[in-house]
């Protein structure tokens, strides 16, 4: 703060005539009456700044405020980690306590109840990615190369986090468990930011000349790769996710595919047979009761989580007693744990279904386009991976273990279509990652941005949105054989 005052400067001497009609010199006694000095000379008129320090001060360890923003962040931190781990109603603000050394106590000065502090988190989750779109929002050039902005600058933040500077953004999951006024303040700053990378999107539909349909599936691939940015910056080291970050650039610049090489669209070609009514079979009627419990406790899990999930609500929604859902489901653990082996078995029986016609990236194109509509016309939801957590340590290592196997089936394909040439060489390790997370339409911001668009589903045209989901991973963003 600058306080200003009227003062002659004494020209030769060390003593400043203020607005009070006084001399002070440098001295504690150095103060006369102006008229009794007879050294005064030259006189000048001007401002005297009195410089007073405004706080906080880089960190200063005396403003309340900074220190009150220390504390908040480290708790939101503490926070975003258990939420991702164990969802919002899984985490108790005693585990989140425990965590910094704190009490319940300390926690609640700070936020008065665990739905304050998920909002809290999320908010912070949002305003991470709201800064990295306004910035390459602002690049200057082509939308493609603010396309590759947002994700080098979305990457650079990261690499912040795990530096410490600055606090790693939650997953946005199980919003739908917070207060209505909560979701409504998450969401709406979500889809103004969601909102202005579908522009993006279609500034470089326009100018790029892809035949698509809309612009809204490529806008839900980006987030799914940035969905997959965010929990990758979780799991590796500083410098093995610069790496995973630069490799996903290069498959953005270019795509997977060679120029020429691949279909740019294809249709379905599966049925599931458990789609088929059989009703006069009473094992196949069972079946589908069972297929139609499981596909509603996958959607109500990764809407609420495993503490969120209500047995009960999943039995009103279908419509049937609770006698008649305890008798296939006998309590929750199992039930997620069908969920689980359900959800794995599809993309299983994808791989092995591709297998009999295709191989390298014909295979990869025709696995993620059957996985991605079968989540996208609804016919075959798939749980959320992270649910995993809530289930006994000897079944989360069996299904550990099966996914393990698809993500070396689809870094298999990659190679092959490398060496037959049909594929552009890219570093293998990432790609067998970025594929192996954009065939699960369930986490998110991936999630967020589904729900975000209001006037538009991929329910509404699977086939066509499932092939425009695709095109940006298969043909990038600058090649022209798209």
């Amino acid at each position: 703060m600058l306080d200003t005052v009227n003062k002659i400067y004494t020209l030769g001497s060390n003593f400043i005539q203020a607005a009070d009609g006084y001399i002070r010199g440098e001295g504690p006694d150095s103060r006369y009456p102006a008229h009794n000095r007879s050294t005064v000379q030259i006189v000048v008129k001007t401002q005297m700044a009195v410089l007073r320090p405004k706080f906080p001060d880089h960190g200063s360890p005396f403003s309340r405020k900074q220190e009150r923003d220390r504390k908040t962040a480290a708790i939101r931190s503490a926070a975003s980690r258990r939420f991702d781990a164990q969802g919002v109603q899984g985490t108790r603000l005693e585990d989140i306590a425990s965590d910094l050394g704190l009490t319940k106590t300390s926690i609640s000065y700070y936020y008065a109840s665990k739905d304050e502090l998920a909002e809290a988190v999320f908010i912070t989750a949002v305003k991470f990615l709201e800064e990295a779109v306004q910035d390459a929002a602002e690049l200057s050039g082509s939308a493609s190369g603010k396309i590759l902005g947002l994700f080098r600058i979305y990457a650079d933040q990261l690499i912040d986090a795990l530096a410490g500077e600055r606090a790693h953004p939650a997953q946005l999951q199980e919003l739908d468990t917070l207060p209505d006024d909560a979701q409504e303040r998450i969401v709406t700053r979500l889809n103004a930011a969601i909102g202005q990378v579908n522009d993006l999107v279609s500034d470089w539909l326009a100018s790029s000349g892809r035949d698509l349909g809309r612009s809204e599936p490529v806008t839900f691939c980006l987030f799914s790769l940035l969905d997959w940015l965010k929990v990758s910056a979780g799991e590796l080291s500083p410098a093995e996710f610069r790496k995973a970050a630069d490799g996903l650039l290069d498959v953005l610049k270019t795509g997977l595919a060679t120029p020429g090489e691949l279909s740019a669209r294809i249709g379905v070609q599966f049925t599931d047979p458990r789609e088929v009514p059989q009703i006069f079979d009473r094992d196949a009627r069972n079946e589908m009761k069972r297929v139609a419990f499981l596909k509603a406790g996958i959607r109500f899990f990764n809407l609420y989580g495993f503490e969120g999930l209500s047995l009960a609500d999943v039995a009103a929604s279908l419509g049937v007693t609770r006698g008649a859902f305890y008798y296939h489901i006998p309590d929750k653990e199992s039930f997620l744990d069908q969920c689980f082996d359900h959800s794995l078995e599809a993309v299983e029986a994808s791989l092995d279904s591709a297998n009999e016609d295709y191989s390298g990236l014909e295979w990869i194109q025709r696995v993620l386009f059957d996985l991605i509509y079968m989540q996208a016309s609804g016919m075959t939801p798939v749980i959320r991976m992270n649910l995993m957590s809530a289930l006994p340590t000897k079944r989360r290592n069996r299904y550990r273990a099966r996914l393990r196997n698809i993500w070396r089936r689809l870094g298999d394909a990659h190679d092959a279509a490398v060496a037959d040439g049909t594929a552009r060489e890219h570093d293998s390790q990432t790609v067998e990652a970025i594929l192996a997370s954009v065939i699960f339409l369930n986490v998110g911001y991936t999630l967020s941005a589904a729900n975000s668009l209001d006037d538009w589903r991929m329910s509404e045209h699977p086939q066509s949105s499932t092939n425009d989901y695709l095109n940006i991973l298969l043909y990038g963003l600058t090649t022209e054989d798209a």
